[in-house]
């Protein structure tokens, strides 16, 4: 027979197994409770927490520019944060392709995407960035090549134009935006070997500046796009010579694709604008972006901007302008072949 003392020590070993047992129950509980989303469980990225900039690779003003501010506009409301613009001009895109490829890819520094930054890295800055260098987010527009020239210029058509520059090769003057190998220098030059002449390419660090030498006179022709020089033609000071699409300009309806000139250029060449960054931006950040940015372009203030502006959409999602770009990338290395010999 147990006596009070057995009795009381044993009824306290129960109960502090109890206690003991009770404690480890709830810790576990506790920790199942606390602890990080169980394994499959996947963690919704927070994405924006702060405004997030495009850098421009162009002066204030011009086509580049405007995109960049049309699309912010139109897409802060979607993304729910600001988006910022930031222009960084020189180099023909150098300067913000440098910027972009030390840029955090955490999708709060995106960049304005044109033909001449594929030039770039295919040419004076091969060594440094490649197409590999960078993630294409989203594509914007198409804006159709011109060939523009003064109003009191002798050249009335595309063919007087080519019929003065066979007779007298390489005197004539011919600017645009970027070097060689830049979108606009490769159009001009699509369009010059189906013609069969030759000319002297003078590069401008915009199309703006490009058109404003042609108004004083100082070039001779300059390889445009339409909202550059629409009100120059509007005012009796420009004149378009012809347009590098496959059908004709709804504003300029007088105005022959360079095809029904007789020119049967490749027009899969295009001066098209989008969005890009640093290379390695999480998918969920860029379905964030897409979704915005697409949004954004249904908008019915953006599509009045692209039809003021004689845009062609250029809609396309993270992985429609990826492949687009490499197609790009791919014409251009053949091009600058052709013009490095």
């Amino acid at each position: 027979m147990m006596n009070k003392t057995s009795a009381s020590l044993l009824l306290a070993s129960v109960l502090g197994l109890q206690l003991l047992t009770g404690c480890g129950t709830m810790a576990t509980e506790g920790q199942g409770q606390g602890a990080s989303p169980a394994a499959g469980e996947k963690k919704t990225l927070d994405f924006p927490t702060k405004s997030v900039t495009i850098v421009v690779h162009t002066k204030a003003g011009g086509p580049t520019d405007t995109m960049a501010r049309e699309l912010a506009k139109a897409a802060e409301p979607f993304l729910g944060k600001p988006i910022l613009i930031e222009n960084q001009p020189g180099g023909s895109g150098a300067s913000q392709m440098a910027e972009l490829a030390k840029a955090k890819p955490d999708g709060y520094t995106l960049g304005t995407l044109t033909p001449s930054q594929i030039g770039m890295w295919n040419s004076n800055l091969k060594d440094q960035f490649n197409v590999d260098s960078y993630t294409y987010v989203s594509g914007v527009q198409i804006d159709p090549y011109v060939i523009a020239v003064r109003a009191d210029s002798p050249y009335k058509t595309l063919q007087d134009l080519v019929k003065a520059m066979k007779e007298k090769p390489k005197t004539l003057n011919v600017g645009g935006y970027g070097a060689i190998g830049s979108g606009h220098n490769v159009a001009w030059n699509i369009f010059a070997e189906k013609a069969g002449v030759e000319a002297n390419w003078v590069p401008y660090e915009s199309t703006g500046e490009a058109v404003t030498v042609l108004l004083g006179n100082n070039i001779d022709v300059a390889n445009s796009n339409p909202a550059q020089v629409s009100q120059y033609v509007k005012s009796g000071h420009l004149r378009v010579l012809g347009v590098m699409s496959d059908k004709r300009l709804e504003e300029w309806p007088d105005v022959p694709t360079y095809k029904e000139a007789g020119y049967e250029v490749d027009t899969s060449w295009a001066q098209f604008r989008g969005i890009y960054a640093a290379a390695g931006i999480p998918e969920e950040v860029l379905a964030k972006l897409n979704d915005a940015f697409g949004k954004a372009m249904q908008t019915e203030g953006f599509k009045n901007y692209m039809k003021n502006s004689q845009m062609v959409d250029g809609t396309m999602d993270h992985k429609q302008f990826t492949e687009y770009v490499k197609k790009q990338d791919a014409l251009t290395k053949e091009w600058l072949g052709k013009l490095s010999k």
